[in-house]
C-alpha cells in the first residue's frame, strides 16, 4: 500500500449518511474504504476488508465529503481511493486496479484530469 504525498492522512472516522456496516456502524474511517460505486439512485462500497456496504443515496452525495479524504472520481459511476490504487494504466483503454483484483475503467473525458492529480500527487502510472 502505498501513501501518496499531498493526500491528506486520515486517522478519523467520518459520518456517512444512510451508510450503515453489518456491525450496525454508521461511521468509517475513510481509509477503509477501496472505492464507490454509482448503482443508479444507490451506492455500493467496497471496503478494504471485503465488505460490500449498499447505501439509498446517490455517488454524488458522497463526492463532496469524500474527495477531503484522497477521493477521486474517475468516472461518472467510481470514485476511487487514491491511497488503494495499486496500478494504473492511462493509455487508449485506459484502468486502474486495486490490490483485491478489482480493475475500474478510466472516463475518456477524466484521463488528463486524473493524469495531472497523479503527477501532482506523484503516483507512478504506465503511460
Amino acid at each position: 500500500m502505498n501513501t501518496f504525498p499531498g493526500v491528506t492522512p486520515f486517522e478519523n472516522v467520518v459520518y456517512l449518511p444512510r451508510f450503515q456496516t453489518k456491525n450496525g456502524e454508521n461511521t468509517i474511517n475513510p481509509k477503509q474504504i477501496s472505492f464507490l460505486v454509482a448503482q443508479g439512485n444507490y451506492t455500493l462500497f467496497h471496503l478494504k476488508t471485503g465488505e460490500q456496504v449498499l447505501t439509498s443515496l446517490p455517488l454524488g452525495s458522497y463526492v463532496s465529503i469524500l474527495e477531503w479524504y484522497g477521493f477521486v472520481r474517475i468516472h461518472k459511476s467510481y470514485l476511487v481511493n487514491l491511497d488503494c490504487l495499486q496500478e494504473c494504466i492511462i493509455e487508449r483503454f485506459s484502468i486502474v486496479t486495486f490490490p483485491n483484483g478489482a480493475v475500474v475503467e478510466i472516463a475518456r473525458r477524466r484521463k488528463n484530469t486524473l493524469r495531472k492529480i497523479f503527477e501532482m500527487h506523484q503516483i507512478i502510472f504506465n503511460p
